[in-house]
C-alpha cells in the first residue's frame, strides 16, 4: 500500500513537473511581439518589440510588458500588482482600473490556446482577440502574437 501511494505522488508531482506551462508561458525566442492598449475613446497605442530583446522570457508575457515598460522611449506606464494568483494589471497606458465603476483592465490575446471555451472576442485590425484564461506568466507569446489591453465593465 506504501508503495502504491508513493508511486501515485510521484506520478502527480511529475506530471505537475513536466505541465508547468499553466503556471509560466513560453516565448519564442525570435520574432516580433505587439501590445496594444485600447484608449477609452477608441484609439490605440500600439508597442512592438522584438522577442530577441527580451530578457525575462520564463514568465510568459509577463516578462514582455516588464521589458516594454522599462524602455527610455515610450515605455508603457504599467502598473502591475504581483499576487499570489499572478500578475494583475491595473492600469497601462493611459487606462486605469476604477473599482467604484466596476471597470477593469482585461486581457486579450491573439494566442487562442490562451484563451477558455465561449471566452469573448473582440477584433483588432482584422485579427481576431481572444480574452485571456491564463495571467500573464501564463500566456505563450509566438513570434507575431497580439496582446490587448482594454477597460471592460464588470457584470458582477
Amino acid at each position: 500500500m506504501k508503495t502504491k501511494f508513493l508511486a501515485l505522488v510521484t506520478v502527480l508531482v511529475f506530471s505537475a513537473m513536466t505541465s508547468c506551462n499553466f503556471l509560466f508561458g513560453s516565448v519564442a525566442e525570435s520574432g516580433d511581439v505587439t501590445v496594444v492598449v485600447e484608449n477609452a475613446d477608441g484609439t490605440y497605442d500600439v508597442y512592438k518589440t522584438y522577442l530577441e530583446d527580451v530578457e525575462n522570457k520564463d514568465e510568459g508575457a509577463k516578462g514582455v510588458i516588464e521589458h516594454l515598460n522599462k524602455r527610455e522611449n515610450n515605455p508603457l506606464a504599467l502598473e502591475m500588482i504581483d499576487s499570489t494568483y499572478g500578475a494583475y494589471v491595473s492600469a497601462i497606458g493611459s487606462i486605469k482600473e476604477d473599482g467604484a465603476s466596476k471597470t477593469y483592465v482585461i486581457v486579450y490575446t491573439s494566442v487562442a490556446a490562451d484563451s477558455y471555451d465561449g471566452a469573448p472576442t473582440v477584433d483588432y485590425d482584422g485579427v481576431t482577440m481572444y480574452q485571456a484564461g491564463v495571467g500573464l506568466s501564463g500566456m505563450t507569446v509566438e513570434a507575431g502574437t497580439i496582446i490587448l489591453f482594454r477597460l471592460e465593465v464588470s457584470p458582477w
